[in-house]
């Protein structure tokens, strides 16, 4: 019987939400696990199923970094937008966080894009939300900054442009699932 490793689960996982090969490529290999906690506790736990209430403030990050003198960039993303069946404006950018210090992962003090929680609409079906997480080529990396004041600037969000440019490096993965209350 094989040993199942927490890097085979974590792939499993998104395999099976179709994250893998839809938004991550398929030689990803995590170097690290990342934690993300919401208000009471709320854990992501790769795909399970959390509430809009649940998720409406900037969860806690945690992670052992791979690297403690590097930084970090989290992305979250709704590759579901608006619709699990039509993904024309997805994704959708909810939360860009840059330069976490690997020496202090805890505290995120640069928001590229701020956080705004996931808000499928009706009849929409169960939204895949994914949490990033990429070591940076370099700390105090500069980011240009992109619009985010409206919904329509946070839609279509070219995450492979984004990761290029800026020569990231994907290092773990998080997803829960969510819908509208009246689905």
């Amino acid at each position: 019987m094989p040993l199942l490793t927490t890097d085979m689960n974590l792939k499993g996982a998104l395999q099976k939400a179709n994250l893998i090969p839809e938004v991550i490529n398929e030689s990803f290999s995590p170097s690290t696990l990342l934690q993300v906690t919401y208000p009471n506790d709320r854990e992501v736990t790769l795909g399970n199923t959390l509430t809009t209430d649940e998720t409406s403030q900037a969860p806690e990050i945690f992670f052992v970094p791979p690297e403690p003198e590097a930084s970090y960039t989290l992305v979250m993303t709704d590759p579901d937008a608006p619709s699990t069946t039509d993904h024309q404006f997805g994704p959708w950018r909810h939360w860009i966080a840059v330069n976490i210090s690997g020496s202090n992962v805890a505290e995120i003090k640069e928001h590229h894009t701020p956080y705004i929680g996931p808000g499928p609409g009706p009849n929409t079906g169960l939204h895949r939300y994914l949490f990033l997480l990429y070591k940076q080529p370099s700390a105090n990396q500069n980011f240009q900054s992109m619009a985010h004041e409206n919904k329509q600037d946070r839609r279509c969000f070219d995450l492979t442009k984004f990761v290029s440019e800026h020569q990231l490096e994907l290092v773990a993965a998080n997803f829960f699932l969510c819908a509208n209350s009246s689905n």
